[in-house]
């Protein structure tokens, strides 16, 4: 009877555990006998009893062996969690999987039995459990080949050697970046690249060969050469704008940007790019050079002058002047010749002159504390501690630059942040260190004025960057340049009528921040009324200064960019009177010529009845240029383009620059290229490198997914690739002395 009982509770093994989270990766049916169960974990049987599986998984043993051997399993850390499977290199060195294990191109999930002809999941148990299927067995034994008894011990020696050779490698590489002097963030792309490029044709990678020489050939005669054909085609049938810009790099010599901004006819995408970095003669930088050297390289790209819309540069004599300035002559070559001044250039004079009417020692201040914390290693440690003790994380001082246009507002805010810290730090190195140059910054501190007029400058700042910031994007703002323009002079001149005093607010109801106020009145109560009076006062002097230059120097009464505000949805998708907004887009047409006034008033007339009104609703959620793509994209039943003359008048509209960001970013791209270490490149090869950049940058590309095309093969001869390269010419100026560390005639890396 006893015996009856026992076999009865006796439990069979249940194929559902192989689909149990808790068991499926380490569980393993017993063939032999079904009352058993094999766990792969800890290599024993053990009772088919469901309180014995749950049991054991749960076992010290078994959750200690589990840590153990995570390299066997991929379901995760515990034994409870799973994670997504992930086919590991390192299984095929096992030499019981190497015939018939392979990865699933394109699918890291899955690995494939080429024996079998199947793919499942790649779970180390379910390759271990595959191997030892009656299935994979079978055929293995149909088609003579040997299966050896798959050995716990053997496939660990196999997976220790793989990491150990691997981690060699990665010992190796990083040794290589930190040899070459290659950026921490670069390390991972650079990898990447090689990897994908093992993977599509490992024979190509052990055949590749590149040496300086041929690095450099293929940057100048293929990559640059195919960029400026591409971009040089575009220009020739197309409306473009021009960004004109002098710089000098680290060995002083002297650059002028030949930047442009257009829309692609294809795509109908706004695209940025630099069409040539060009070496100019630093002796002479006159306006008739630097337009000769324009002009030369307009007619060596054939590029006809008529097309260029618009001129932004800077405001140097030589480029915006009266007579005999770069935009004089271009104006005699351009008849409907635009020229916009930056607007993000403007906005930052009007507001350095502003500032210049608050006592000039916040300024010297905001130098001064950077200089002395940050050029010490000593004194930014104990800064640090003080940090740590005082705030809730270190942030560093920032150092004001005139150069930056954003920096004074984030300079400010950072050392507001930091107010009392700093005044801690000071206070300690005056007592403990005897430091004699901290005694005047804790005196400057003392004078309860600055903060109120670092708090008023956090406070006013805020505007002059928001509207910097929104120029600076490369989606098409000009139709809103003079709206935003007008708008920033009322924030500026809210609380006074420019200079007239009769019309000025009194000074304790100007706005200055809440910030700003709340330290006012805490002064007051202190006691420190003339303090309060004398910053009011200054502070309305920075508003009337503001409202001033701002007025100058923003295109506040513009009417043609004014007229530009037809293209907005809220005219062009809704207004009825058409003939009125019709006016706005003439005056827009004429100014920048060459359109059929007739054909654009048809298009125009027919736009706003050519959509539904769910059609017309969407369309006027989408961004400027999303919106007018997909309208000028539209197309009659001949595939020709509905609205001809309105795509080539939004093409011109939309090419107009925003401000001189874009082609300001070109001198940072110089400045990465041409450095201490790497200053002996050809201007031929310093122009390709800024070239190919910018381009990729235009087409929101990166060298691991840029398309290469016939164009590209076919230089890749030996007479086009080793082309003689223009020579540079030789300095007439003989050097004598100079010092290693400028840099320029130092020990050097050659185009490396």
């Amino acid at each position: 009877m006893c015996d009856k009982l026992r076999k009865k509770a006796k439990r069979s093994f249940l194929e559902a555990w192989l689909h149990d989270d808790r068991y499926k990766c380490w569980i393993h049916k017993v063939s032999c006998d079904d009352s058993l169960f094999h766990c792969t974990i800890c290599n024993n049987n053990f009772s088919c009893n469901s309180t014995h599986v749950s049991r054991h998984a749960n076992s010290m043993c078994h959750l200690k062996s589990y840590k153990e051997n995570t390299s066997l399993c991929d379901d995760g850390n515990n034994v409870k969690n799973t994670s997504k499977a992930v086919f590991k290199k390192k299984w095929l060195d096992i030499k019981n999987f190497q015939l018939w294990l392979r990865e699933v191109p394109n699918n890291n999930s899955l690995c494939l039995c080429t024996i079998c002809d199947k793919s499942f999941a790649a779970y180390f148990s379910h390759i271990h459990r595959h191997a030892e299927s009656e299935t994979h067995l079978h055929l293995c034994k149909e088609k003579g080949i040997e299966v050896s008894e798959i050995n716990d011990t053997q496939i660990n020696e196999s997976l220790l050697s793989f990491d150990k050779r691997k981690k060699t490698v990665e010992i190796k590489y990083a040794a290589l970046m930190a040899e070459i002097n290659v950026p921490l963030h670069n390390a991972h792309k650079i990898l990447n690249f090689f990897q994908q490029l093992q993977l599509d044709d490992p024979n190509v990678l052990n055949s590749m060969s590149m040496g300086p020489t041929k690095y450099s050939n293929i940057i100048s005669n293929i990559l640059c050469l195919v960029e400026t054909e591409h971009v040089s085609k575009k220009l020739q049938t197309t409306k473009f704008s021009v960004f004109i810009d002098e710089t000098s790099d680290i060995c002083t010599e002297k650059w002028m940007t030949f930047f442009v901004r257009y829309v692609d006819s294809e795509t109908q995408d706004v695209r940025s790019q630099l069409v040539q970095l060009i070496n100019i003669n630093a002796t002479d930088c006159s306006a008739d050079k630097l337009f000769n050297a324009f002009k030369s390289e307009m007619w060596k790209l054939q590029i006809p002058f008529h097309n260029i819309v618009a001129l932004s540069c800077d405001n140097a004599s030589v480029m915006t002047g009266k007579h005999l300035s770069f935009h004089s002559k271009l104006k005699e070559m351009c008849k409907h010749l635009l020229t916009l001044p930056c607007p993000c250039h403007s906005s930052a004079l009007a507001a350095h002159a502003a500032c210049a009417r608050i006592l000039s020692y916040c300024d010297d201040f905001l130098r001064k504390i950077a200089s002395y914390i940050n050029g010490s290693p000593k004194r930014s440690a104990i800064f640090h501690e003080f940090c740590d003790c005082f705030q809730e994380k270190y942030r560093k001082i920032l150092k004001l630059s005139d150069t930056r246009w954003l920096s004074h507002y984030t300079c400010v805010e950072r050392l507001l942040q930091s107010w009392d810290t700093i005044r801690h730090f000071l206070q300690e190195m005056v007592v403990s260190d005897k430091s004699k140059s901290a005694q005047p910054l804790l005196s400057v501190m003392d004078n309860v004025e600055l903060k109120a007029y670092f708090l008023f400058l956090k406070y006013i700042l805020y505007f002059f960057n928001s509207f910097n910031a929104f120029f600076q994007s490369a989606e098409t703002r000009i139709h809103l340049l003079q709206l935003k323009s007008a708008n920033f002079l009322l924030q500026i001149s809210t609380n006074i009528n420019f200079a007239q005093k009769e019309n000025q607010k009194d000074i304790n109801d100007i706005l200055l921040g809440s910030e700003c106020e709340q330290y006012l009145k805490d002064l007051l109560l202190e006691g420190h009324m003339d303090a309060v009076t004398q910053v009011r006062q200054n502070c309305l002097q920075f508003y009337i200064t503001a409202a001033e230059e701002v007025r100058k120097r923003l295109p506040i009464n513009d009417d043609f960019l004014k007229k530009m505000q037809a293209f907005l949805p809220l005219i062009s998708l809704f207004d009825s009177d058409r003939d009125t907004s019709f006016q706005h887009v003439c005056l827009i047409a004429r100014n920048i010529g060459g359109f059929d006034e007739e054909s654009l008033k048809y298009e125009w007339f027919i736009l706003l009845a050519d959509f539904t009104a769910e059609e017309t609703q969407n369309l006027s959620l989408l961004d400027f240029d999303d919106m007018w793509k997909k309208i000028l994209q539209r197309q009659l039943s001949n595939g020709v383009y509905k609205y001809p003359n309105l795509r080539n008048l939004l093409s011109a509209v939309r090419c107009l620059p925003n401000s001189n960001a874009d082609s300001e970013r070109t001198f940072s791209i110089l400045t990465d290229i041409k450095s201490k270490k790497r200053n002996k490149l050809s201007s031929t090869c310093v122009n390709a490198i800024c070239v190919i950049k910018s381009a990729l940058k235009s087409r929101g590309e990166i060298a691991a997914n840029m398309k290469i095309n016939e164009q590209h093969l076919s230089c890749m001869v030996s007479e086009k690739l080793y082309a003689t390269c223009p020579t540079r010419k030789k300095s007439s100026f003989n050097l004598h002395a100079a010092d290693e560390s400028a840099g320029c005639q130092g020990q050097t890396e050659e185009n490396s």
